[in-house]
């Protein structure tokens, strides 16, 4: 069981073809002002403090290594260790034994399923997780510095919250409605989105975006040469590698996709984009100031522009996207559905499921945007009542 669930993930992480020449990898390069930056280097007090931060968890990694054994570790053994991480930073070299990954599999429904029905977790070595965690104060500093991430993006940034995305999201087809203009909501679900991270085009993107080369050299070395094994029951399969795809669980991960998807608000015409981590919402409306009828037709067109545009981006980042849980939700003052079909032009020609509700952000989100139909799953005592307050009253009929 264990063989089969390695090949089985051993082909879901190898590396997609691409044809080249592709515009991340091969475009001339640009010469930017800090090509000469280095990574600053790590304190000692600031490594304790990292690590006395960390949950001290039992689980263990692919060397039998756990967080919980920093409770135990003298401090002459983190003042080696320090050494290790600048000289890590500095040279963008990591010991390969960091990049081995244990993973187990848990069931999405059926407790005996096929590997293609099964989450895969990935335990990362516990060393390299202080040296990710220490890259990723750098790494965000850096782009807050260099203002690549837009606002439009929430998920997983400092000082964004959930509900305030939800809020902004509600407020902009509130007031495409307020002018009588139909809209159409596009819910797009990427397919696996973290685990089809394609390296070189990454390295490529965030070059041309002004990351220094000291920083792109380390995130290659980190991302590179991984590989990994499937643990079931005590058993172990077979080492195999993987080609594509962030470390998961990593702190740094999420936010290498939410930057290398940084320009995909620019790339989708003529929408409204909402964006949180790998959720996208493209809110889309007729033209203003002319008859229902017409203002529909106009939305669709629309609607196949932004779809096409969606198309395009998807091959140029190799980020597939889900068609099968892509859904739209038409919201307006005149009563039922729109009359056209919407669907991606490659691929399947299924339409796209038109839907009278859809659970955004852990909200259920009407057509009609009422409040008895908002219904909120989170539990009592960890959502912020001034928050939920808000909500409440931007969403009231």
């Amino acid at each position: 069981m264990c063989n089969l669930a390695a090949d089985y993930y051993e082909n879901f992480f190898k590396a997609s073809t691409i044809f080249r020449p592709h515009p991340y990898t091969d475009s001339p390069p640009t010469v930017f002002d800090n090509i000469s930056e280095s990574i600053p280097e790590v304190t000692l007090d600031e490594l304790l403090n990292t690590v006395i931060s960390k949950k001290k968890k039992k689980s263990l990694d692919a060397h039998g290594l756990s967080n919980h054994m920093f409770n135990f570790l003298d401090l002459n053994y983190w003042s080696l260790l320090l050494n290790l991480y600048n000289h890590s930073f500095q040279k963008s070299i990591l010991p390969s034994a960091w990049k081995d990954t244990r993973m187990i599999l848990l069931a999405k429904k059926d407790s005996i399923c096929p590997p293609s029905l099964t989450r895969p977790i990935s335990l990362l070595d516990s060393f390299q997780k202080i040296g990710e965690k220490l890259f990723f104060t750098r790494f965000c500093d850096l782009l807050a510095r260099r203002g690549l991430l837009s606002d439009s993006q929430s998920g997983f940034r400092e000082h964004f919250r959930l509900q305030t995305r939800l809020l902004l999201f509600l407020e902009d087809i509130y007031s495409l409605m307020s002018n009588s203009a139909p809209v159409c909501t596009v819910f797009v679900d990427f397919r696996a989105a973290f685990d089809q991270l394609w390296y070189l085009g990454c390295i490529g993107k965030l070059r041309n975006l002004g990351i220094p080369p000291s920083y792109l050299n380390w995130i290659e070395a980190w991302l590179v040469n991984r590989r990994c094994y499937i643990e079931i029951n005590g058993c172990k399969s077979r080492w195999f590698s993987i080609e594509k795809g962030g470390p998961q669980g990593s702190v740094l991960t999420p936010t290498l996709f939410i930057t290398y998807n940084c320009d995909m608000n620019i790339s989708l015409s003529g929408c409204i984009s909402h964006f949180f981590a790998d959720d996208l919402a493209g809110i889309l409306a007729g033209q203003l100031g002319i008859k229902y009828s017409s203002q529909c037709l106009d939305l669709e067109k629309r609607i196949k522009t932004f779809l096409d545009c969606l198309e395009y981006y998807s091959c140029l980042t190799d980020q597939p996207i889900n068609l099968n849980k892509t859904e739209a939700m038409f919201t307006a003052r005149a009563i039922g559905l729109p009359s056209f079909d919407i669907h991606f032009s490659h691929g399947t020609k299924e339409s796209i499921n038109w839907v009278s509700e859809y659970k955004y952000l852990g909200y259920i989100i009407s057509s009609k945007l009422g409040w008895s139909a908002v219904q909120l799953y989170v539990i009592p005592s960890q959502y912020d009542s001034s928050a939920f307050s808000a909500v409440k009253q931007a969403t009231a009929s």
